[in-house]
């Protein structure tokens, strides 16, 4: 029995026992005792895996936000990571855990001596190792040819930031990009003026009537997406009609 103890329960006994057994003037022992043996010692056992601790204990939850530009005043750059990656909007650097999105600020980051580049470039790759989309028609509206991102995650607007990601959502002459809210990436490919055409019908009024109707706005805007650049496609709705201004070098390629 000692040695299964032993054994299988990590129990460590001492190599001597007293015996308090009496014995008698001839030597003969008597039997009145019982043996008491030693108090057993447990052996306490220790992970021999050490949780992180610093950058690296962080690292792998960094990611990026985009936010709405009415944003700023709450969240001031020097408090915290914040880019003006896209008019008319802020990308914000958070920690996003399972059960939580938390913004990282920069007082508590200052220990992990990185630069901003470093943490937003870490942010990033998290982004798209962490959330594997797949290009797919926007649902409702076949007739217009819209694409979008799967996934219905705070994060999906993010993929602006690595739109070359996605050789599909970019056409000859590039795309047509609106993300009214946080819950929509829209985006409609560019091959030549008629759908340009097709898509700014459909985009400006989608666009507007969403960003209004949404609790949690990003931008009304519409952009005009080239070789990794934004450039954004003023437009305004009238009584009878819309109507948008073309970035010249959109129109000199398209006319």
């Amino acid at each position: 029995m000692k040695s299964f103890l032993k054994k299988y329960l990590g129990f460590i006994y001492s190599s001597k026992e007293t015996d308090s057994r009496s014995v008698s003037a001839d030597g003969t022992p008597e039997n009145n005792t019982l043996p008491v043996e030693t108090e057993p010692t447990v052996f306490v056992f220790q992970s021999a895996v050490q949780e992180e601790e610093g950058y690296e204990s962080f690292a792998r939850y960094l990611s990026v936000r985009i936010l709405s530009k009415t944003h700023l005043d709450s969240f001031p750059e020097e408090a915290f990571y914040v880019r003006e990656t896209l008019d008319d909007t802020i990308t914000i650097l958070v920690l996003d855990y399972p059960s939580s999105i938390e913004h990282v600020v920069r007082a508590n980051a200052a220990a992990w001596e990185k630069t901003e580049e470093e943490l937003f470039d870490r942010a990033l790759k998290n982004i798209q190792e962490t959330y594997h989309r797949v290009v797919v028609p926007y649902e409702g509206h076949p007739q217009a040819g819209m694409l979008t991102l799967t996934g219905d995650d705070a994060f999906k607007t993010s993929a602006v930031l690595y739109l070359e990601e996605y050789p599909a959502l970019q056409g000859t002459h590039g795309a047509l990009v609106a993300l009214p809210d946080k819950d929509t990436f829209i985006c409609k490919t560019l091959e030549d003026d008629i759908s340009l055409e097709v898509g700014m019908q459909f985009l400006v009024h989608f666009t507007d009537e969403t960003f209004h109707n949404s609790e949690s706005r990003i931008s009304k805007q519409i952009y005009w997406y080239m070789n990794g650049e934004f450039t954004v496609i003023p437009y305004s709705i009238g009584i009878e009609r819309m109507t948008y201004v073309l970035p010249f070098d959109l129109e000199d390629r398209l006319y």
